[in-house]
């Protein structure tokens, strides 16, 4: 199974609206929204994201909202210090396509469903300043 490539493109086109500063040098940006981009209903979101919240309880963590430019679609999230392989694994659990990860302020977007990854470059250009 492949992402479809136009998902793909709308995950590399990505704003970040961070609840506090995250400084760590490796983290991965994982939600449990949207499984499978099926749309469920804000509570469900939640819901699921509340789940996902209890599995990240031995880690260091601040929620980040994910978007597009003009956060018309948008999906609370949180950054997370985590290992990529654990990251990903945790995201499969939560049946998600993608998962942001971020080495030395460079973001890269991780397939969840198959080997692909790209770089999108620093994410400093990336992240919504308030």
């Amino acid at each position: 199974m492949k992402i479809d490539a136009q998902l793909w493109q709308y995950y590399s086109e990505v704003k970040f609206d961070f609840e506090e500063p995250f400084l760590k040098d490796c983290y991965a940006v994982i939600t449990a929204w949207n499984p499978q981009s099926r749309r469920l209903s804000h509570n469900e979101n939640r819901l699921n994201n509340q789940r996902l919240q209890l599995k990240l309880i031995d880690y260091d963590w601040v929620s980040v909202t994910v978007g597009d430019a003009k956060f018309e679609w948008f999906e609370e999230s949180f950054a997370v210090a985590m290992e990529l392989g654990m990251a990903l694994d945790l995201a499969r659990t939560f049946e998600q396509n993608a998962i942001y990860y971020v080495r030395s302020n460079i973001l890269y977007l991780y397939s969840c469903v198959d080997l692909q990854h790209i770089s999108l470059g620093n994410i400093e250009k990336m992240i919504i300043k308030k």
